[in-house]
């Protein structure tokens, strides 16, 4: 324990030492190429070089071992794949020889360490290698993740846009599991995802290649995926609204916004509707006129809701989908009272799905609400009822969910049937258990009388 402790000491004075002297060193102390015994040295080079251009890793190993510490200069694959190599040996000791492995474990991964710091000695390129050495610091060494992520940190600041994208993922990886632990707080997660972001947009702007600026694109998708569950509609403004307000025709920007807005719900906001709005203006879209929708229902302006739901339904292709959005139409709708504008969503959602017992119980809400137009039934519209209870009955067969709910709607409706003694007086032409049209619904039903 005493050795890998001070193995591991050794490792961290060695890499703080070479921050910001290492590339003064590069391609230099390397000693003769080959090492001291040329012919050695080139015969070690040889087979280290077959064995890896076929991928033999577990073959390499030793003679990578012999170039690394008497030649690190032969070629520079020894130190640039010295990490890989000796991880690919790791591992395959792992697979093959317990014992071996719990014997060699730490001193390889010290080995795997080291590798970082002799590659900036020789050849520079320092702060994109202390990122990749802090990767494996970070994933091998659970006692080293502080000084991991000082690393990172440390990269990051003196590379700035230069940072590569991969760093980018692993770091934000890092912070959020450390965030988990409960050793990087929730603010220090906030501001390291907007330097990231900075640094993923001046990429996405100003890469020439095509294939780096896919590369920093998927970047600006995972560093959002991973932030999703930490954001709150605070800090999304705060952090984007500068952002659209001086961009308001960025459409990539306006979307990644709605997106981060929706998925944190705060569509009740002004801002959010001042980004949907300005995204439906530059695009308009199905999509974004239902974001429009929901912003105003979560604003209670259920009117306005109607409206931009209605301009962006019929072109959801998602069935599923539609019909949600079907039902929402049908409750709002109802809730206000507009019952024929009800009935008519829910059973366009009824239509898309037959089982969706939510819309089957607001069509039967709908019936019920009708008796006023039913009075030709010569029983002051209680036929309605009826059809009501059919419904409420379907609904809970083709959707167990709402039983309960069905249950309560189908005593309301039974217990406003018409009296057998009414409906004789009266002279309703239809005997209980007969069949019968409801006259303003045009819906066939069964004659129940309330005894």
């Amino acid at each position: 324990m005493k050795m890998k402790l001070k193995v591991t000491k050794l490792i961290l004075i060695a890499a703080f030492a070479l921050i910001g002297s290492a590339s003064a060193f590069a391609q230099k102390d390397c000693g003769p190429k080959y090492g001291l015994d040329s012919a050695l040295g080139q015969k070690n080079l040889g087979m280290f070089n077959q064995y890896f251009k076929q991928k033999d890793y577990v073959q390499a190993y030793d003679y990578w071992v012999y170039l690394f510490n008497n030649a690190p200069c032969a070629s520079k694959r020894i130190t640039f794949n010295g990490a890989f190599i000796a991880k690919n040996y790791l591992v395959h000791l792992q697979k093959t020889d317990t014992a071996a492995f719990n014997a060699r474990k730490d001193g390889l991964i010290d080995t795997i360490l080291l590798t970082y710091d002799k590659r900036i000695k020789h050849w520079g390129g320092e702060w994109d290698v202390r990122a990749k050495q802090a990767v494996d610091m970070y994933k091998l060494r659970p006692d080293l993740r502080d000084s991991a992520m000082k690393l990172y940190a440390m990269s990051v600041e003196k590379l700035g846009n230069s940072t590569n994208y991969k760093t980018a993922v692993y770091y934000m990886q890092a912070a959020i599991s450390e965030h988990k632990y409960k050793r990087y707080t929730l603010d220090s997660l906030y501001d390291l995802y907007f330097q990231l972001q900075d640094i993923t947009t001046y990429n996405i702007k100003n890469q020439t290649k095509p294939k780096e600026i896919k590369k920093w694109n998927i970047v600006d998708t995972s560093l959002t995926k991973m932030m999703r569950p930490y954001f709150t509609c605070e800090k999304i403004e705060e952090f984007f609204k500068a952002q659209t307000d001086a961009a308001p025709n960025d459409i990539s920007l306006l979307k990644k916004v709605s997106g981060l807005l929706e998925s944190a719900k705060c569509n009740s906001s002004d801002y959010a509707l001042d980004v949907a709005i300005k995204l439906y203006e530059l695009e308009p879209s199905s999509e974004s006129a239902v974001v429009i929708g929901k912003t105003y229902q979560a604003k209670e302006q259920n009117d306005k809701a109607i409206e931009w739901y209605v301009k962006g339904v019929d072109g959801i292709a998602d069935s599923t989908e539609r019909e949600q959005l079907y039902q929402r139409m049908a409750a709002i709708e109802y809730a206000a009272g507009k019952v024929s504008n009800a009935k008519n969503y829910a059973q366009k959602a009824v239509a898309i799905n037959p089982n969706n017992g939510a819309a089957h119980l607001i069509i039967a809400g709908c019936y019920a609400k009708s008796r006023g137009a039913c009075s030709s039934d010569g029983i002051d519209g209680l036929s309605v009822y009826w059809a009501a209870y059919d419904r409420a009955l379907k609904a809970k067969t083709v959707d167990p969910s709402v039983t309960e709910q069905a249950n309560k709607l189908m005593n309301s409706y039974a217990a406003s049937f018409v009296k057998s003694e009414e409906a004789f007086f009266k002279s309703f032409p239809v005997a209980e258990g007969g069949t019968y049209t409801v006259p303003c619904l045009g819906i066939s039903t069964t004659v129940r009388f309330r005894k």
